[in-house]
């Protein structure tokens, strides 16, 4: 199959869509075949990378499939998880069952797929554009980008403008938090098992599995995803990485190993990648907001969930659907503000919480022995949880 050419960037549009992840592709995706006049501004080239724990969750693949991409994605060759397993600083792991199969799959696979995808359903995809800000106007909203490099702005006037441009960035007025919201650093980096005994036997005991390494000062996952490959995902508060001596990522993998034992033991047995260490600073888990103007948040741009609930791409896929869905019903593209805020509100705000307050007990290391020990001899509470915080 050969490359697509290079898309034409209209002047106007009906739903203007900035950011090509798994939130904005399948929304462009959906609205596209829905009959809009629908374009979608991705920053980047395809395929690239992102910090992401690549774990889609259960009901993530009917949500692909009414997408219409699940095909497209299960070629790719995700790895199976059906098991997960809890570590706290000290004493035994707590293992739960999913509820149903979930998939390791790369954000270079996953978006790439849906972006083309929804190229193929008739959105303009274009990538390489950076927007730069996004004003009202008489139409709803001028959109302006570069699309080639500097000193090549351009202007885009759409009726409505659906902002998917993920947990930071600076087109949100919302964006700015207290400092003690946004004290996190998210790392990540794909690995090999090593071919020693150690190396083999920890792809027995990870496979079909999502490990959670909890120790004082964050938490650290740890899945295969497509190709053999593991992906290490973690989440650190800005004082523990104040004791890490380097910004490389060896000083990074002894301190980790240092505050957890369980942790050491699996990066022992892995060999990172050649490719650079994805990092962002300041995540937070504050509300951002489902609205602003003529622009509607999806994704992480709306809230980001705490990546230990395992729902944040499943998340951005649902807030697509959902949008789509919205839209069908609303005669006019202005008049949609306030019913996606209740929307977002509905569907999400509740396991948003849930899942904050489940991230607060296991980031403390008095509460989360005890707390995964209350829930390993409750097997029904774990899957009131699981299910709570996953809509």
């Amino acid at each position: 199959m050969s490359a697509p050419g290079p898309t034409a960037v209209p002047e106007r549009c009906e739903v203007a869509v900035v950011g090509g992840g798994p939130a904005g592709s399948a929304a462009a995706c959906l609205l596209s075949r829905a009959g809009r006049q629908v374009v979608l501004l991705e920053k980047e080239a395809f395929p690239r990378d992102k910090l992401c724990g690549e774990f889609l969750s259960t009901e993530s693949r009917g949500l692909l499939e009414r997408i219409g991409c699940w095909e497209a994605l299960e070629a790719r060759g995700p790895a199976r998880i059906t098991k997960s397993r809890f570590f706290p600083p000290s004493g035994p792991p707590a293992a739960f069952d999913l509820p149903g199969e979930a998939w390791g799959v790369s954000r270079r696979a996953l978006d790439e797929v849906l972006f083309q995808h929804a190229r193929a359903a008739g959105a303009a995809a274009i990538e390489e554009a950076r927007v730069t800000g996004i004003t009202p106007s008489d139409l709803g909203a001028t959109v302006r980008f570069e699309h080639g490099g500097p000193g090549t702005a351009r202007n885009l006037e759409a009726a409505l403008v659906i902002g998917a441009f993920g947990r930071s960035s600076p087109l949100h007025p919302e964006r700015s938090v207290r400092v003690e919201e946004s004290r996190f650093v998210g790392l990540k980096r794909h690995h090999r098992p090593l071919g020693t005994p150690a190396g083999r036997r920890l792809a027995l005991e990870l496979a079909q599995s999502v490990e959670i390494h909890l120790f004082d000062g964050g938490y650290c996952g740890l899945s295969f995803i497509e190709g053999g490959f593991v992906n290490v995902c973690m989440l650190l508060e800005a004082r523990f990485l104040k004791g890490v001596p380097a910004a490389d990522w060896e000083s990074v993998r002894r301190a980790l190993s240092s505050a957890s034992p369980s942790l050491g033991t699996r990066l022992g047995a892995l060999s990172p990648c050649p490719e650079a260490t994805l990092a962002v600073a300041h995540v937070s888990f504050a509300p951002k907001g489902a609205a602003s103007g003529p622009v509607l948040f999806i994704g992480d741009a709306a809230a980001m969930i705490p990546p230990l609930c395992g729902d944040g791409q499943a998340m951005a896929l649902r807030s697509a659907v959902l949008l789509a869905e919205r839209l069908s019903k609303t005669p006019g593209l202005h008049a949609v503000a306030q019913q996606w805020r209740e929307d977002w509100e509905t569907e999400f705000g509740s396991r948003l919480r849930l899942g904050r307050r489940i991230q607060s007990l296991l980031l403390n290391p008095r509460t989360c022995g005890p707390a995964l020990r209350t829930v390993g001899f409750f097997p029904g509470l774990a899957d009131y949880l699981v299910r709570s915080t996953r809509g």
